[in-house]
């Protein structure tokens, strides 16, 4: 279009872009008060989604990571805003301080001293400058936290999904053929979003070329829809042509990598500081590891969404188990044996003692690699991580003094391997003598038998 055929700029327009910065503070403020309590928020949110959906889910991880990460870029980006519209503030208010700028003759510099000094910019030239960039500070903070929100999206309805779908409600088990057909629709998806990240990175140079531009066009429709890049494409399209290629394609990349490694950090870190670690041989795999979540007496905060038991130190002949419940696994208890069945079988049966035979029947209890049987499963509510699962009392006394491993697992058709591995240790030593388990030679021996109170030898 012809700059001479383009609308005027209407006269409110012209007001308000005068005195953008009035509501760029005003937002700056208040949305960094909101941003600094979300990652909270969203921490809750996943111990909510753990205890009572998914119990364990890496999809659901990374994507509070990646949330959390869109936050960090946005509060980086509004700081930065607020110390330029500071900084700005204190400019406009010198330039009308000193409205004659700086008084060269008066510092009688020599050299380099005084020709340094006489490039210094007027004030309200620093000031237009710093308008810029504290304007555009403001609007990249949102393209940065919609483009990490965007590529999660991406993968979220594309793959994440479909495979939920497919796996939890249709129960199609991913082996053989199946899986070899989801590698292939994975590496599809991947490529397309590695294309669509080259396009982002190289700030749409391959669009330049009209045949790639006739092939990429309805994949970067797609991308667009799914990444939701309308809310952020004007900015970046702006960002693109008003500043400098090579430096912003530095940016995107430091940016682009530093959100996939920090939200991985953020997902996959079960310790504090563990992305700084420098110890070598220290790991935190399953069945390596004395989690503190897995006991009660450990950890009050970070507890375990899986199984839990009193302590590592087992001091009697009885140990506590407690199994949490979610929506998941209960989805695969009632496929495996249905209620409607059961009620059948045993018209007799209260609802609550059937639902229980199926909890029986789904959860597998082992120590030390031996089958240990559960004679009664509770319904319990453990209040102090607001867990509700599934309590069972499990006879230890036979166990010798010494570590053991207890495992919970399900059917192995759903589990390849137990969800739970809980090392413990039985402490003979510490339990109360009469609780101890006798042979019948020792029962029978008059010696052995206790003698009433007061009595003496």
């Amino acid at each position: 279009m012809d700059a001479s055929n383009q609308p005027s700029t209407p006269k409110w327009l012209t007001k308000l872009q005068q005195h953008s910065w009035e509501p760029e503070i005003l937002l700056s403020g208040i949305v960094l008060y909101g941003m600094f309590k979300v990652p909270d928020i969203l921490d809750e949110f996943l111990i909510f989604f753990k205890l009572n959906i998914f119990g364990n889910s890496q999809d659901i991880d990374n994507l509070v990571a990646l949330f959390k990460m869109g936050i960090y870029w946005l509060i980086t980006g509004l700081i930065l805003h607020l110390i330029c519209r500071g900084v700005w503030i204190g400019m406009v208010g010198l330039s009308y301080t000193f409205s004659d700028g700086i008084r060269h003759k008066k510092l009688k510099y020599k050299g380099r001293f005084k020709e340094k000094v006489n490039r210094t910019p007027s004030y309200e030239l620093i000031v237009i400058r710093l308008e810029k960039i504290s304007s555009s500070l403001f609007s990249i903070s949102f393209m940065l936290f919609m483009s990490v929100i965007g590529g999660y999206f991406f993968f979220l309805i594309l793959i994440v999904i479909p495979f939920t779908i497919l796996y939890v409600y249709f129960d199609l088990g991913f082996s053989g053929t199946t899986f070899e057909i989801f590698q292939i629709y994975v590496l599809i998806i991947v490529s397309i979003a590695f294309i669509g990240l080259a396009d982002f990175l190289s700030l749409g140079y391959l669009r330049r070329f009209n045949w790639f531009a006739k092939i990429y066009w309805p994949v970067h429709r797609v991308i667009s829809i799914l990444t939701l890049s309308r809310f952020y494409r004007p900015i970046y399209y702006g960002v693109v042509t008003h500043f400098n290629k090579w430096a912003l394609f530095l940016f995107l990349l430091v940016f682009t990598f530093v959100s996939i490694a920090g939200a991985g950090s953020i997902a996959n870190n079960t310790y504090s500081g563990e992305s700084f670690s420098q110890l070598e041989l220290w790991g935190s795999n399953q069945g390596y590891t004395a989690y503190s979540g897995y006991y009660d007496d450990q950890n009050k905060d970070k507890f375990s969404s899986r199984a839990q038991i009193p302590s590592d130190i087992i001091t009697g002949d009885v140990l506590r188990l407690f199994v949490v419940a979610n929506i998941t696994s209960e989805d695969a208890m009632l496929k495996r044996m249905p209620l409607d069945s059961l009620e059948e079988v045993y018209p007799d049966t209260t609802g609550a003692a059937l639902k229980l035979m199926i909890i029986s029947d789904f959860y597998k209890i082992e120590i030390d690699d031996n089958s240990v049987p559960i004679d009664r499963w509770f319904f319990h509510y453990k209040a102090h991580t607001k867990q509700r699962g599934y309590l069972a009392y499990i006879d230890i006394g036979t166990l010798n003094e010494g570590s053991h491993m207890l495992k919970v697992s399900g059917p192995k058709e759903r589990y390849s391997s137990a969800f739970a591995i809980i090392p413990f240790y039985k402490d003979v030593a510490l339990t109360d003598f009469p609780s101890r388990r006798a042979d019948e030679s020792e029962k029978s021996d008059p010696d052995f038998q206790p003698k009433p109170f007061g009595i003496r030898d």
